[in-house]
């Protein structure tokens, strides 16, 4: 009994003994799982260029006609509602939307309700991210463009400094590069030197063309060929051509650059936040008149704005509504399909590259016949 226990011991010594022998010289060597093959790069998506100031997307000239929808990548939801929406938008003639990294003005209850993309030190938040590919990617199903803002005035002051306004554009540049998403061009900052709400320096007046550039920069440093631009504020005489501007952005009223691809990233507002979606016939008329001034011309092109489109609750409790609605003859009828009708009417539907205008209405477009929101039947 005491020799077999004995001779167990000496066996499983030796067996330890020999085990630490083979680690010691690498003679045992742990099974190895097989690699992961290397994940694949994204696809590309179409390009956008300007080419002559002329707007370009895949290879073929392209008109513009947008839709601005800032706070659509607030939440999952959100996001889901605008995709819902693409194919009825471009039925309608609309091939270029606006969203934002950082939100635009809340409107009715809480002016401050829209979305942050990043972090107090400039880092792009993941889910932002891929809500934006999201969106990037099936606008390009429908050969559409995407201008996408980085940041805004009522939201500058969530970056710390400087350094962080720096990180939030090279990491959007980097973004937008790494993943292949060319069907955009970037807004580095809405209302540059707004009067009251900015909280840095690098984003308002004096020196302000330098300061752009500067922005430029940073963001060319890592994505050089993504068109870019800088919108001003409309009311604080900054400039809206500077070194380096790729687009020549500004917003409201302001008159259209003589010069270059000219976008107008907002146009003046015919609704109010608390009363969104409903437009009186004077503000129908008015907008008609700044629609009519981005006919014809590929040089040029504009994002219809409303607080029905971009207000976070709004008056009914649903904003930001992605829908076109109702006409805005009242409360129980609100919405921009006005907007919507127009642009079908006088542009037609988008089918990649072109637009195509229904039988029924081409004799007024070859005519060059400009149809009125006034023969709308909803709105005669």
């Amino acid at each position: 009994m005491f020799a077999e226990s004995l001779r167990s011991m000496f066996t499983v010594r030796n067996l330890v003994l020999c085990a630490s022998l083979l680690v010691a010289s690498g003679g045992w060597v742990r099974a190895q799982a097989p690699a992961a093959p290397p994940a694949a790069p994204p696809e590309a998506t179409r390009e956008f260029e300007i080419r002559e100031s002329q707007s370009w997307l895949g290879g073929q000239p392209v008109k513009l006609w947008g839709l601005r929808v800032n706070n659509a990548l607030m939440s999952p939801a959100v996001t889901e509602r605008l995709v819902n929406n693409l194919d009825n938008y471009a039925a309608h003639g609309i091939n270029l939307l606006a969203v934002s990294l950082q939100g635009t003005n809340g409107g009715f209850p809480d002016v401050d309700a829209g979305p942050n993309a990043f972090t107090s030190d400039g880092k792009l938040i993941s889910g932002f991210a891929r809500r934006l590919e999201t969106v990037i990617r099936e606008a390009d199903r429908r050969g559409m463009v995407v201008c996408v803002t980085l940041m805004m005035p009522r939201k500058d002051e969530f970056l710390r400094d400087e350094a962080a306004v720096q990180r939030a554009i090279v990491e959007s540049g980097q973004f937008l590069q790494s993943r292949q998403l060319r069907n955009v061009m970037v807004n580095l900052f809405q209302e540059f030197n707004h009067s009251t709400r900015i909280d840095h320096d690098v984003l308002r007046e004096p020196d302000g063309e330098r300061k752009k550039a500067l922005m430029t920069s940073w963001f060319k440093a890592v994505a050089p060929d993504i068109e870019v631009g800088v919108t001003p504020n409309h009311q604080s005489g900054s400039k809206v051509d500077y070194p380096g501007a790729d687009v020549q952005m500004f917003h409201e009223d302001m008159p259209i650059p003589a010069q270059g691809f000219a976008l107008n990233t907002e146009t003046p507002d015919p609704d109010l936040p608390g009363n969104e979606g409903v437009m009186t016939r004077h503000n129908r008329i008015r907008m008609e008149a700044t629609w009519k001034r981005y006919l014809g011309s590929s040089r040029t092109a504009m994002l219809f704005r409303s607080p029905y489109l971009e207000d976070v609750r709004g008056k009914q409790g649903t904003g930001p509504n992605l829908e076109m609605g109702g006409w805005g003859t009242g409360e129980s009828d609100r919405g921009v399909r006005f907007y919507f009708d127009w642009l079908q009417r006088n542009v037609g539907r988008w089918e990649y590259p072109r637009h195509v205008v229904p039988a029924k209405d081409r004799q007024s477009s070859t005519t060059g016949q400009v149809e009125s929101l006034a023969q709308s039947p909803k709105l005669k």
